[in-house]
């Protein structure tokens, strides 16, 4: 039903709120019935003289109540708080909850309608003077991208100038080209021996090697870094080193200090990968803080606002440096998409990253509680401002056992080798909370792997 358009002029709720409850009494009088088509955002505006902001944010309402579901390209359908989803959502996993697969780490989505509106409304402001955004871009200091990202970075203990921030359409690509500047095939990089899996993957393209270091709780051994560099041949040394992925270990300030000592007499420089700088609310300064002519800085926006959200600002150690990387970049991917980068400059200029970050702070506390509750009878690594914890398996259990047995409740972890960078693989698993799962779907599959860790595997087949 395409020609719906209701009558708001008895309602004194505001006009999103009037087109929501025009929905619902649509539906309990039977004008509407569940599987009709309601007419686009921009013509009901039109057709009722309101803005495009007010009526898309009073499907975000009807949404919300459970009244609609939409699907990208396809429009919104009605659905009624307690009908069946409109035959539409059956090809659109977008309009159903997921299974809870835990395997990627995602931060939890925005659950809350003020927050979603907040988002949608920062994002339909762009559509105002789209043009710009389709060119080629460049960067000034004065540029409000470049404004925002120096107040999104003192917020993790850095103020750079703004020309000395750099743009990357994602942490890997900013990887990729500081690698790319700083080595060449055969060389070595220093990192834990547990590490992000993404640089194995980058250095096995780019044809390095991997030097995994031993580490205590504090983060790698300095004594073993200082040996790794008197063999040769290292070019960097790799870090996240706060919240790690998958440990959640967090070095602290003094390991920080030693770290940088041996490299700062070694020549050695370092990338730090501060993917979750943002999420911790007690974490040290960066190590581009304490060695900034050795640092490359990547602090990207995936896991402090949304993977889809492909941006990272990075801070080369000089000049030359950012030179070497923006060309590296360029000859890439030119640039990063300059709708991407406005919309996160609109976000933080007007609050919603901060008031995103917190939901995602927040959520990820009670999804660890949760965590605490169900495995307090085995051994995991965890921090409370993260959205995964690596948790060690015992009672026989092996990673690839324990990721076939859940695999089967339609729900997927990430084995222990996929993050060894020496050494033997670890007997553990990470487990990640985040992405488009619900609070109750992690209750429930964090109940069923605690249920099945509680028997040993040979009691928990798989296959037959």
């Amino acid at each position: 039903m395409t020609l719906w358009s209701p009558d708001l002029a008895a309602s004194d709720a505001p006009r999103y709120i009037a087109i929501a409850d025009a929905i619902e009494a649509d539906l309990k009088s039977g004008r509407l019935s569940p599987g009709d088509k309601l007419p686009a955002q921009r013509q009901l505006a039109g057709r009722l003289g309101l803005d495009f902001t007010t009526v898309a944010r009073g499907y975000t309402e009807a949404r919300r109540r459970g009244l609609i579901a939409s699907r990208v390209g396809s429009g919104s359908f009605v659905t009624g708080p307690d009908a069946a989803p409109a035959k539409t959502a059956k090809t659109d996993n977008r309009l159903t909850e997921r299974a809870a697969d835990f395997s990627m780490n995602l931060p939890p989505e925005p659950d809350t309608a003020e927050l979603r509106e907040r988002m949608q409304e920062s994002y339909v402001s762009l559509a105002t003077d789209l043009a710009p955004l389709l060119r080629y871009q460049t960067f000034s200091a004065s540029d409000p991208d470049r404004q925002m990202a120096q107040r999104w970075l003192k917020t993790v203990g850095l103020i750079p100038q703004p020309e000395d921030i750099q743009f990357a359409p994602g942490a890997q690509a900013a990887l990729t080209a500081a690698l790319t500047t700083l080595t060449r095939p055969g060389d070595r990089i220093a990192c834990e021996a547990i590490t992000y899996p993404g640089i194995r993957s980058l250095c096995a393209q780019l044809g390095l090697e991997l030097v995994g270091l031993p580490t205590d709780a504090d983060g790698p051994d300095p004594d073993a870094l200082e040996t790794a560099c008197t063999k040769g041949g290292l070019k960097a040394l790799y870090l996240n080193p706060t919240l790690n992925n998958p440990t959640t270990r967090t070095v602290p300030y003094e390991r920080r200090l030693e770290l940088v000592s041996v490299t700062r007499r070694q020549g050695l420089p370092i990338l730090e990968d501060d993917a979750y700088g943002q999420l911790g609310r007690a974490k040290p300064s960066p190590i581009a803080s304490l060695a900034p002519d050795l640092t490359w800085y990547i602090g990207s926006l995936s896991k402090s606002l949304g993977a889809g959200l492909r941006l990272a600002h990075v801070i080369a150690p000089d000049q030359n440096a950012a030179w070497q990387f923006n060309r590296a970049l360029r000859t890439a991917s030119i640039m990063v998409s300059p709708l991407t980068s406005a919309l996160a400059t609109r976000w933080i200029e007007d609050g919603t990253a901060q008031s995103l970050l917190q939901h995602i702070r927040q959520e990820s506390a009670a999804r660890q509680a949760l965590a605490r509750r169900h495995l307090k009878a085995h051994r995991f690594d965890a921090d409370p401002d993260g959205f995964h914890l690596w948790l060690h398996l015992d009672n026989g259990w092996t990673p690839s056992a324990l990721v076939s047995q859940v695999r089967a409740q339609s729900f997927g972890l990430v084995e222990g080798d996929a993050f060894a960078a020496g050494g033997p693989a670890p007997n553990a698993v990470r487990l990640c909370f985040g992405g488009p799962v619900s609070r109750g779907q992690v209750d429930t599959a964090l109940n069923a792997i605690a249920a099945t860790l509680a028997t040993p595997p040979q009691s928990a087949a798989t296959y037959f």
